[in-house]
């Protein structure tokens, strides 16, 4: 198999909370309630944060669910300058849905009205809040922002690499820093992991969350060929417990088989051109029967995945 580029996409959805522009859905139905954010948020936008305040007020009177709307009055008091106001509003934001409000802390280009609040010295104050409210679930939030820069550098050169490879060729001069670039950011992450392996065995959704379970098995997924076999066992357990995807250790099995010249199980593997270019799939062993084994463990039919890698495929009729 030759060198293939993984880069990991995340697609987060919160529930009802919705983009800054395009609120259609609400904590409550009540119409006195949605007139009143949606005066608050205008008020915010506008930078008048007294009549903000006044209008969250008065939400909040009706109901107090909805994580977004508390923190953008967070916003509103940090603006006006009643800072443990600000704090209130954050705790109670947390407290409501520590998920979804990390979510929208995290997304500034959705949420640049807490742009004032992300600059602020509540940072620090919204982390622990976060923090603990992690803790009380028996999450680990030190370990999930060690797993969460491990994996910013284990993407960084591959996103690189994807972007200089689709234009000049994965194996043009241009590209052959960012590989290099890539080997060695690969050869700090694993000891790393294999150090955090050590001392919590898998780090799992039920330890670092649904953001973070998969760093550990993305960088066994880009190590040598004896260290995934190493941890395969591992992986499985994991995933048995529900504590990682299925279709991510499928992924690491057939990258197993191929590596050692075996026909793969679920497609994933695919095979490149001279130029480093995606044109086909690695063999597949009971080809007419993978998007039934790709079913299984969550994986979308294979012709689906060919599209994404830029090429057509149709499962062989016999």
């Amino acid at each position: 198999m030759k060198s293939m580029v993984w880069v990991v996409t995340t697609t987060v959805c919160i529930g009802w909370y919705t983009p800054l522009f395009g609120q259609t859905q609400y904590a409550t139905p009540d119409t006195a309630y949605v007139r009143a954010v949606e005066k608050a948020f205008t008020s915010l936008k506008q930078g008048a944060c007294r009549a903000c305040l006044r209008e969250y007020q008065r939400a909040f009177a009706i109901s107090q669910k909805s994580a977004m709307s508390l923190l953008r009055a967070a916003s509103c008091a940090y603006q006006c300058g009643p800072l443990e106001q600000a704090k209130t509003y954050l705790r109670k934001a947390t407290s409501i849905d520590f998920w979804a409000s990390e979510d929208i802390w995290n997304n500034p280009k959705e949420y640049p009205e807490l742009a004032i609040l992300r600059q602020s010295s509540l940072v620090k104050t919204f982390q622990n809040y976060i923090d603990q409210q992690k803790i009380a679930e028996g999450r680990n939030p030190t370990l999930e922002r060690e797993l969460k820069q491990i994996f910013v550098e284990d993407q960084r050169p591959r996103l690189q690499l994807d972007t200089i490879g689709k234009q000049y060729g994965f194996k043009s001069a241009q590209a052959q820093p960012i590989w290099e670039q890539m080997r060695q950011a690969d050869s700090m992450n694993l000891p790393k992991i294999e150090r955090i392996i050590r001392q919590y065995g898998y780090p799992g959704k039920r330890l670092v969350g649904e953001q973070q379970n998969e760093t550990a098995w993305l960088v066994i997924q880009h190590a040598p060929l004896a260290v995934q076999e190493n941890y395969l066992p591992l992986l499985q357990e994991a995933a048995a417990q529900g504590q990682l995807a299925k279709a991510s250790v499928a992924l690491t099995v057939d990258r197993i088989r191929v590596r050692n010249g075996q026909k793969q199980l679920y497609g994933s593997q695919v095979h490149n051109d001279a130029n480093g270019q995606p044109i086909g799939f690695e063999p597949i062993d009971d080809e007419v029967n993978v998007d039934k084994r790709r079913a299984e463990v969550g994986l979308p039919p294979l012709a689906t995945y060919a599209k994404h890698w830029g090429f057509e495929y149709k499962i062989p009729s016999n």
